[in-house]
């Protein structure tokens, strides 16, 4: 996957349970490396079974002006020896803060907790609300890029629901594949995106990377964006 992910300038990376920053950079030359860490267990059960915490890592490219970067925990997760397990993680979200061009864009990646049960849906909410607020109060009059895993089937009424409402309520785009020829996969991965007063975002070309397909078991997407002074 990171070799074949080098024509990008960011990397936005979901479930690394195991390697480290050091590990990333030596397939990753040229990228500034963040691997996340925080984790809501202490030494040394830690690094037995959490080291990454919420298996989130970006990589910037060299020459992209890094301006700061941040990592929260969700406040809620669901199921420890059921539903998937997810609370044997620390999920949450990184943020970053880039320039280009003159300009700051913000970047987020994030993983949800997955399962069908009744908490599981209500976890995942709650997830997603901590991730608007967080949004709300930082990242409010910038441009940001938002991308990760929701586990939120985009197919289904229901659920669709809850990704338009997390749009509108932060006047976010989303970068559409779910007209692909890999329509019969559930889409459980988005990219979402939004100009600002002062800086405009178009997207050039979206979809799933057919070079990458088969090296994860979610198709993986990409995007190419236009970022510059209005």
């Amino acid at each position: 996957i990171l070799d074949k992910s080098k024509q990008f300038d960011i990397i936005l990376l979901q479930e690394n349970w195991i390697f480290s920053n050091e590990e990333i950079s030596q397939e990753l030359d040229g990228y500034e490396i963040m691997v996340s860490n925080k984790s809501k267990f202490k030494n040394p059960i830690k690094c037995l079974l959490n080291p990454n915490g919420s298996g989130l890592s970006i990589g910037v490219k060299d020459g992209i002006s890094l301006l700061g970067s941040d990592e929260y925990s969700f406040d809620s997760c669901s199921g420890w020896l059921f539903r998937a397990n997810d609370c044997l993680s620390t999920k949450g979200f990184q943020h970053i803060r880039i320039e280009i061009n003159g300009e700051r864009v913000d970047f987020y990646n994030t993983h949800l907790d997955a399962g069908k049960s009744k908490k599981d849906i209500r976890v995942r909410k709650e997830q997603l609300q901590n991730l608007e607020d967080y949004i709300q109060f930082n990242s409010s009059s910038y441009p940001l890029i938002i991308a990760g895993d929701m586990n939120i089937n985009l197919s289904d009424h229901s659920s669709r629901e809850i990704i338009n409402s997390f749009m509108n309520n932060l006047n976010l785009q989303m970068v559409d594949w779910s007209t692909s020829t890999l329509n019969e996969t559930a889409v459980l991965d988005y990219i979402f995106y939004r100009e600002s007063d002062i800086t405009e975002i178009l997207l050039v070309d979206g979809g799933v990377n057919q070079e990458l397909l088969g090296t994860s078991d979610h198709p993986p997407i990409e995007a190419l964006f236009d970022i510059r002074k209005k």
